[in-house]
């Protein structure tokens, strides 16, 4: 019995071990004929500042495209690596501009190609192309080449690699969201165009620098305004005012900032008496504290935003939602070459009526200070 069965169990195990030698060479072969298929992917650059700016960031690094065994006497032929990479165009950067022809065994050329890209920012719409290189790879043989080269090889894998230098980041002209699309054809001359490649990249950039309240009436973040009072007091000495400052929030990232946190505030009436109201702000006359209403003119500040006006407390800070679906204004900024979006923010300085008669004679003089910061800050 026992001799019995080692025969019986011999050839079980021997044709256990036939049949999993015949599945792994079936999966060898099938690893080595790869044909090129359409490709759509995405890179999203992770956030940076404009100041601090990013290292080089790969697009691809030997991302596998074909591979097929290089012999022209196979119908059809596989030699993916005589394949190159072409743009649609040469000069029109909004999909990649590089060759849109390929070459062939040109030894004195540079072994990558430069590529111009448009990037667009997405709510501004401003425009800035990006050069960076690309290659094509051939694993085994050579691990730099020109996309559009056509020089074969013994190897059988085609492979493309993409790198954005960091000094490209740098050259942003603002923050924001940038997108571009970049498109390739691989193609072979015998087949023409076999395959197409897209490359979706997105950059979150801030610009925290540049972060600013925009007062467009005026060429300076400082300017002195006037409560609207003068030519409008009466014979009985009852005025009022009314002043209209036009103000726009910029967070240095094209208004993509999901918060705006303001806070408007004055230097205080010092020990009045009695205390003021919390929505409450006032000029001082000269010399003096303020702790007297005969000594001082209260006024209030309202804002508008989405449509609605709204007062504010003094001291008190109020936020502003951010989005896409809020209000947003197109402009030109110092020390920024391109059109950013700021958030409106329109402030009134309105002053309730009061009897001049009953206040002292000169010049009255305060400041409001308005502290911008938006969420942007905090990426």
């Amino acid at each position: 019995m026992r001799i019995l069965r080692a025969f019986v169990l011999m050839p079980l195990l021997s044709a256990v071990l036939v049949s999993l030698a015949l599945i792994l060479s079936t999966g060898e072969v099938l690893a080595e004929d790869i044909a090129p298929v359409d490709i759509n992917e995405d890179r999203e650059v992770p956030a940076f500042d404009l100041s601090q700016g990013h290292p080089d960031f790969i697009l691809w690094d030997n991302r596998l495209i074909a591979s097929g065994e290089n012999n022209p006497a196979l119908d059809p032929p596989k030699d993916w690596t005589n394949g190159t990479f072409l743009c649609h165009s040469d000069t029109d950067a909004s999909v990649g501009a590089c060759p849109t022809v390929d070459q062939r065994n040109l030894t004195s050329r540079k072994p990558y190609t430069e590529v111009r890209l448009r990037f667009v920012e997405r709510r501004s719409r401003a425009v800035h192309v990006v050069t960076f290189v690309g290659y094509k790879g051939l694993p085994g043989y050579i691990e730099q080449q020109a996309l559009d080269e056509e020089a074969g090889c013994e190897e059988k894998k085609l492979t493309l690699l993409a790198r954005i230098p960091a000094t490209e980041f740098k050259r942003f002209p603002s923050g924001g969201i940038w997108d571009a699309h970049w498109k390739l054809r691989l193609h072979r001359r015998d087949r023409g165009d076999v395959s197409e490649v897209n490359l979706k990249i997105k950059l979150t950039i801030t610009d925290t620098k540049n972060v600013q309240i925009f007062l467009p009436e005026h060429n300076t973040t400082t300017p002195t305004v006037d409560l609207g009072l003068t030519g409008q007091v009466s014979r009985d000495g009852r005025t009022t005012g009314r002043r209209n400052i036009d103000m726009c929030l910029y967070d240095g990232f094209g208004s993509h900032s999901s918060w705006f946190d303001v806070r408007v505030e004055d230097q205080g009436a010092i020990g009045a008496d009695p205390p003021r109201d919390t929505d409450v702000f006032s000029v001082i006359h000269d010399g003096m504290f303020g702790q007297k209403p005969h000594w001082r003119i209260d006024y209030h500040v309202s804002y508008s935003h989405n449509g609605e006006r709204r007062r504010l407390n003094n001291g008190e800070t109020v936020r502003l939602q951010g989005g896409s679906n809020t209000e947003a204004r197109s402009v030109y900024l110092p020390n920024i070459p391109v059109p950013v979006v700021c958030k409106p923010m329109p402030l009134t300085l309105e002053t309730p009526e009061f009897n001049a008669k009953e206040k002292r004679a000169g010049s009255y003089m305060g400041k409001l200070r308005i502290i911008f910061s938006p969420s942007a800050q905090s990426l």
